[in-house]
C-alpha cells in the first residue's frame, strides 16, 4: 500500500506515518518542512500547497492508494489538493473535526448537519469550525464515494502541539494550588492520537470504507477531576491542592474557553452525546486515560518540555494570571456561583472559544 500523507510532521500527521512505516508501507509526506524533522524511511516531497506548481509537481510523483489530509484547514486549499490529486489517489482521507458539527454547544450524531460553508471560503469568510465544514465539501465533492471524513474531538498523546494535556502535566508538575475548572465531575472526552492513526490504517487496510466517521472516547471515558488526578500522579506531584473554581466565576474574570483553561468548556450534553457507534462498529478501541497521561509525560520528559509551561499566555494562563484568579477566588464575597454543567452556557462568542491560528490535529 502506497499512503500519502499531506503534513505528515506534527501531531496526528507525525503519529500516522510512524505506524505506517512500521507496517512495512510505503509512505510520502507533503509538506514545506518547518514543522518537524522527515520521518526516516518517508519519502518527501516539498512544497505548499497553496502553490499550484507545487501541487502539480505532486501529483506528478504519484500514484498512491490513499492521500490523508492532516494539514487542510482552508476549503479553498483543500479544494486545489482534491481537484489535483482526484487522478493520483485512490481515496482521499480529510482530518475534519467534530466542530463542523456544531460540537461541543450541541450533540452530535451521525446525521448531524454540516455548518454552512461552501468548498472554496478562504481564511476571512468564517471561524476555523465553519471552515472544517467547507474542507469537508471540498473533498466530497471531488472524490465523491471515493472520500472518507474523520472527525475527532480532543485529540491528546505525546507529540500533542496545541498545549492541551501538556500545560496541565506541566501545571501539576508545579504542584501548590491549581486553579481547576470545576466541577471535578465535569465529562471528558478524548481520543489518543496513536489510536486514531492505529483505527485509520486499518480502515485503509480493510474492506472499502466511506463516508463520514465521528471519533472520540467512549461516553464515560473520564472527568475533568480523573485526568488531573492522572497528571498528578504522572508528574509524581505530592501536596498539590486542586481549586475547582465554577464556570460563572471564571467568566466574570475574563478566562477564555478552551484557551485560557485548555480543555474547559469541554462539559455539557455536546460531549456526552457524541455518537461514535459507526466508528466502533468499524473497529475503533480507546486505550486507558492513564496510559495516555504517562506517555504524554514520557514524551515531554524526553523532549525537554517537561517543568515549563510552553503554552502559558497563548493557550493557557500564565501563573501570574493564576495566582491573581486564585486570590479573586479566595476572597469572593458569599458563595460561588452555581456550577454549571458545560462551561458554554454565558454564550461566548465564537471566536474566543477558537482560534483560527491554531493548528490542526
Amino acid at each position: 500500500m502506497r499512503i500519502l500523507v499531506l503534513g505528515g510532521t506534527g501531531f496526528l500527521g507525525r503519529t500516522l506515518v510512524a505506524q505506517a512505516l512500521a507496517r512495512g508501507r510505503r509512505v510520502t509526506t507533503f509538506n514545506r518542512g518547518t514543522h518537524g524533522p522527515d520521518h526516516p524511511g518517508a519519502a518527501v516531497v516539498r512544497g505548499d500547497r497553496t502553490r499550484a506548481a507545487d501541487l502539480r509537481r505532486l501529483a506528478a510523483s504519484g500514484p498512491w492508494d490513499a492521500v490523508v489530509d492532516t494539514s487542510g484547514m482552508l476549503p479553498r486549499d483543500v479544494l486545489a489538493s482534491a481537484r489535483e490529486l482526484e487522478g493520483a489517489a485512490g481515496r482521499y482521507v480529510f482530518v475534519s473535526s467534530l466542530a463542523a458539527l456544531g460540537w461541543p454547544r450541541t450533540a452530535v450524531t451521525g446525521d448531524s448537519p454540516l455548518r454552512p460553508c461552501p468548498p472554496d471560503a478562504g481564511l476571512d469568510d468564517a471561524d476555523f469550525d465553519t471552515l472544517k465544514a467547507g474542507c469537508e465539501r471540498a473533498v466530497t465533492g471531488v472524490f465523491g464515494p471515493r472520500s472518507l471524513i474523520v472527525r475527532p474531538g480532543f485529540l491528546l498523546g505525546p507529540h500533542e502541539d496545541l498545549g492541551r494535556l501538556p500545560r496541565w502535566l506541566n501545571r501539576a508538575a508545579r504542584g501548590g494550588r491549581i486553579l481547576t475548572p470545576g466541577p471535578p465531575a465535569r465529562p471528558l472526552r478524548f481520543l489518543d492520537a496513536r489510536d486514531l492513526a492505529r483505527w485509520l490504517l486499518d480502515i485503509l487496510e480493510g474492506p472499502s470504507a466511506a463516508g463520514a466517521f465521528n471519533v472520540t472516547g467512549p461516553p464515560g471515558q473520564t472527568t475533568f477531576g480523573e485526568l488531573l488526578a492522572h497528571c498528578l500522579d504522572a508528574a509524581g506531584t505530592v501536596g498539590a491542592e486542586t481549586v475547582w473554581a465554577d464556570g460563572e466565576f471564571l467568566r466574570a474574570h475574563d478566562v477564555r474557553p478552551w484557551l485560557g483553561l485548555p480543555l474547559w468548556a469541554a462539559g455539557g450534553d455536546g460531549v456526552r452525546a457524541v455518537d461514535t457507534s459507526r466508528a466502533e462498529a468499524a473497529g475503533l478501541r480507546t486505550r486507558p486515560v492513564g496510559e495516555t497521561v504517562r506517555d504524554t509525560w514520557a514524551w515531554m520528559t524526553a523532549d525537554g518540555r517537561a517543568g515549563r509551561d510552553y503554552a502559558a499566555g497563548v493557550y493557557a494562563l500564565t501563573p501570574e494570571r493564576e495566582e491573581a484568579l486564585l486570590r479573586a477566588w479566595d476572597t469572593r464575597p458569599g458563595e460561588a456561583g452555581t456550577r454549571d454543567a458545560d462551561g458554554l452556557a454565558a454564550g461566548a462568542p465564537e471566536a474566543e472559544a477558537r482560534d483560527v491560528r491554531a493548528r490542526p490535529a
